[in-house]
């Protein structure tokens, strides 16, 4: 078989409460072995998703946040969240005591108690910090409180995605399919010849860029229409699609 590209969502996709199962390891070193191509692309930044994956788990790239692409070592990709737009976001939350974090390539900046490991508060000194935003490398903005109602007016160069407990403000024409064609044309590998893994609605847009889609079991019924199947378990649910995909469903 030609290579292939094959992306994976991370929450809810690989990683379960219990972590990443050894099956779901397993499957994906199997793709490598046999010459594919894997990578992660999730809604995390780089410095998000490092907390996230253990280090059995080994990967071509990844594509975080929508507008961070990484290939064997090297950054194809880093489009990084305007300075005029950081400033508007931190002023904003600082002085209606909201929470945020600003997800960096290297390092997670907060504002109030958010909850996460090893970030950067920056609420002490927070205009020291917003002297030169273009240093903190910002590639998304998570919003950990109620939106304004002028949130698109307020924050014109982000475009929000809202979750039950949280929100997220990625870049303007960015998308989780922005880095799935840069590594096809980067990799000369048609579309063709994509797959992507995911479960939820901010996961659309890849899937309906592959190939191949697989959702998760648990996965909204409204993601069928952009699947090419849905599996029936939930925590190997990645190793079980490789193995239809890829295998004729071996088990």
């Amino acid at each position: 078989m030609k290579p292939w590209l094959v992306f994976f969502d991370i929450d809810g996709t690989l990683l379960f409460p219990d972590g990443i199962s050894p099956r779901n390891t397993a499957a994906i070193a199997r793709l490598r072995a046999d010459g594919h191509k894997v990578f992660i692309n999730t809604g995390r930044s780089r410095a998000m998703m490092l907390h996230a994956l253990p280090p059995g788990l080994h990967m071509d790239g990844y594509i975080c946040g929508s507008a961070y692409v990484e290939y064997g070592g090297s950054v194809l990709h880093n489009s990084t969240v305007d300075d005029e737009t950081v400033r508007a976001v931190c002023r904003y939350a600082a002085s209606h005591g909201e929470r945020l974090c600003l997800e960096g390539v290297d390092k997670l900046y907060t504002i109030g108690d958010v909850g996460m490991i090893e970030t950067v508060d920056m609420t002490r000194s927070l205009e020291k910090y917003l002297a030169d935003p273009a240093k903190l490398k910002v590639t998304k903005v998570t919003f950990f409180d109620p939106l304004p109602a002028d949130f698109d007016a307020r924050f014109p160069a982000l475009r929000r995605i809202e979750f039950a407990t949280y929100a997220e403000g990625i870049q303007q024409g960015y998308s989780k399919a922005t880095g799935m064609a840069l590594l096809c044309e980067k990799l000369g590998i048609p579309r063709e010849r994509t797959a992507a893994f995911g479960d939820s609605e901010n996961d659309i847009e890849m899937l309906d860029y592959a190939a191949k889609s697989v959702i998760m079991h648990h996965a909204p019924a409204a993601l069928d229409a952009h699947a090419t199947l849905r599996t029936d378990g939930d925590e190997d649910g990645v190793a079980e699609g490789i193995e239809k995909l890829f295998y004729g469903d071996e088990t």
